[in-house]
Protein backbone atom coordinates (compact mmCIF):
# COMPACT_ATOMS: atom_id res chain seq x y z
CA UNK A 1 0.00 0.00 0.00
CA UNK A 2 1.29 3.43 -0.91
CA UNK A 3 1.60 6.09 1.75
CA UNK A 4 -0.92 8.30 -0.10
CA UNK A 5 -3.55 5.56 0.26
CA UNK A 6 -3.44 5.59 4.05
CA UNK A 7 -6.27 7.73 5.41
CA UNK A 8 -7.62 8.36 8.90
CA UNK A 9 -10.69 6.26 7.97
CA UNK A 10 -8.50 3.33 6.91
CA UNK A 11 -6.46 3.71 10.09
CA UNK A 12 -9.62 3.72 12.25
CA UNK A 13 -10.86 0.52 10.58
CA UNK A 14 -7.79 -1.28 11.94
CA UNK A 15 -8.48 -0.36 15.59
CA UNK A 16 -9.68 -2.99 18.06
CA UNK A 17 -12.93 -1.08 18.70
CA UNK A 18 -13.47 -0.04 15.05
CA UNK A 19 -17.17 -0.98 15.06
CA UNK A 20 -17.93 0.94 18.26
CA UNK A 21 -18.45 4.69 18.67
CA UNK A 22 -15.65 6.63 20.37
CA UNK A 23 -15.99 6.74 24.16
CA UNK A 24 -17.68 9.77 25.73
CA UNK A 25 -16.20 9.33 29.19
CA UNK A 26 -13.15 7.59 30.67
CA UNK A 27 -12.68 7.00 34.38
CA UNK A 28 -9.10 6.41 35.53
CA UNK A 29 -8.78 5.08 39.07
CA UNK A 30 -5.83 4.72 41.41
CA UNK A 31 -4.60 8.30 41.41
CA UNK A 32 -2.83 8.15 38.05
CA UNK A 33 -3.46 11.17 35.84
CA UNK A 34 -2.37 9.73 32.53
CA UNK A 35 -3.87 7.55 29.81
CA UNK A 36 -0.93 5.17 29.38
CA UNK A 37 -1.56 4.83 25.62
CA UNK A 38 -5.11 3.58 26.26
CA UNK A 39 -7.24 4.21 23.14
CA UNK A 40 -5.36 7.41 22.32
CA UNK A 41 -6.74 7.72 18.78
CA UNK A 42 -10.36 7.07 19.82
CA UNK A 43 -10.31 9.34 22.89
CA UNK A 44 -9.67 12.66 21.15
CA UNK A 45 -12.94 14.15 22.48
CA UNK A 46 -13.46 11.86 25.46
CA UNK A 47 -14.04 13.52 28.82
CA UNK A 48 -11.53 12.27 31.39
CA UNK A 49 -12.14 11.69 35.10
CA UNK A 50 -9.32 10.84 37.48
CA UNK A 51 -10.05 9.28 40.87
CA UNK A 52 -7.69 8.67 43.78
CA UNK A 53 -9.74 5.59 44.71
CA UNK A 54 -8.14 2.27 43.75
CA UNK A 55 -10.16 0.12 41.34
CA UNK A 56 -11.10 -2.64 43.83
CA UNK A 57 -12.52 0.01 46.18
CA UNK A 58 -14.27 2.11 43.50
CA UNK A 59 -17.91 1.78 44.47
CA UNK A 60 -21.34 2.98 43.39
CA UNK A 61 -20.92 6.30 45.24
CA UNK A 62 -17.63 6.94 43.42
CA UNK A 63 -19.28 6.09 40.09
CA UNK A 64 -22.18 8.45 40.84
CA UNK A 65 -19.69 11.21 41.69
CA UNK A 66 -17.92 10.66 38.36
CA UNK A 67 -21.21 10.66 36.42
CA UNK A 68 -22.34 13.81 38.21
CA UNK A 69 -19.13 15.63 37.29
CA UNK A 70 -19.51 14.44 33.69
CA UNK A 71 -23.08 15.77 33.59
CA UNK A 72 -21.80 19.23 34.61
CA UNK A 73 -19.32 19.47 31.76
CA UNK A 74 -19.84 21.46 28.59
CA UNK A 75 -18.88 19.23 25.68
CA UNK A 76 -17.60 21.13 22.66
CA UNK A 77 -15.96 18.32 20.62
CA UNK A 78 -13.06 20.55 19.60
CA UNK A 79 -15.22 23.60 18.93
CA UNK A 80 -14.04 26.90 20.45
CA UNK A 81 -17.12 28.81 21.58
CA UNK A 82 -15.88 31.87 23.39
CA UNK A 83 -19.38 33.32 23.85
CA UNK A 84 -20.71 30.33 25.79
CA UNK A 85 -20.30 30.62 29.52
CA UNK A 86 -18.95 27.65 31.41
CA UNK A 87 -21.38 25.51 33.32
CA UNK A 88 -20.96 26.17 37.01
CA UNK A 89 -20.45 23.02 38.98
CA UNK A 90 -22.82 22.44 41.88
CA UNK A 91 -21.47 21.53 45.29
CA UNK A 92 -20.13 17.97 45.11
CA UNK A 93 -20.32 17.55 48.90
CA UNK A 94 -23.58 15.61 48.54
CA UNK A 95 -21.62 12.86 46.82
CA UNK A 96 -18.77 12.61 49.35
Amino acid sequence: MALEEITSELFEQQMSIAKLPPPDFCIRTGGDTRLSNFLLWQMAYTELYFSEVLWPDFNEQDLNRAFYEFSCRERRFGRRDTDQSSILKDDLSAFV
